[in-house]
């Protein structure tokens, strides 16, 4: 029986991409979810354009409240893989069919991993950091833990809970990923374009987000050192 795919693209000021982003991951998916931020812009205008379903905040309400609200209506419309997708370019929807193949092989969360090689030094740095502190406090042993390419389970999603309304998404994603000792796996993706997202400050409050989000004992995250380390050495 074939499953249904759902993409969900959180928005917020893409005029110039939206449309192009839509248009390339309509040939993967079945279904497409647009949630629009309260954009400025033409956003909202362009993707209602491509006949896709559009859920539109009237206040900004953040990158977490917007794939909160996507992920709630993708499981209302059958979703059986749920795929998150940014919508500014920086993802190449041709490669959700690795994320599909993942969760069809039994993996209940897929994270895209970014070749961050060519990245700016501070960018490299930060990822490192952030993705070790996130993985040892979460109990995962995944790459790029911030990046935005995702694909989910229907049972794996519904399994997460999720509260964080802003950046702190991402970490939160990883870290019930790990609390409900789901199966994930990372894919190898390209990033054809580079966007600055998270910053220094913003990775310093997903720290601080996480530390107060574990219910795990401190004996806990001895192991888990262990864990992530056999990833980085």
């Amino acid at each position: 029986m074939k499953k249904t795919v759902v993409a969900v693209i959180p928005a917020f000021n893409e005029e110039l991409t939206i449309e192009g982003v839509i248009y390339k991951t309509s040939q993967y998916v079945d279904k497409i979810i647009v949630v629009d931020d309260c954009s400025k812009d033409a956003t909202y205008i362009l993707a209602k354009k491509r006949g896709v379903t559009i859920i539109r905040h009237d206040v900004n309400k953040g990158l977490g409240t917007s794939l909160r609200d996507g992920f709630g209506k993708a499981l209302e419309m059958g979703a059986d893989i749920i795929i998150s997708i940014d919508a500014d370019g920086q993802h190449e929807p041709s490669e959700i069919p690795k994320f599909i193949n993942k969760i069809n092989q039994g993996y209940d969360f897929v994270l895209g991993e970014r070749d961050l090689r060519k990245y700016p030094f501070i960018k490299k740095f930060g990822n490192f950091f952030l993705n070790a502190a996130t993985n040892f406090i979460s109990g995962t042993n995944l790459m790029d833990t911030e990046g935005g390419f995702r694909a989910f389970s229907k049972s794996g999603l519904k399994k997460l809970y999720l509260k964080s309304e802003r950046y702190e998404i991402a970490t939160e994603i990883i870290f019930e990923v790990g609390r409900n000792k789901l199966r994930s796996a990372n894919v190898p993706v390209k990033s054809p374009i580079y966007v600055s997202g998270v910053n220094v400050f913003d990775g310093v409050k997903n720290f601080i987000f996480l530390m107060h989000r574990r219910e795990r004992h401190w004996f806990d995250y001895i192991s888990d050192f262990k864990y992530v380390l056999r990833k980085w050495l």
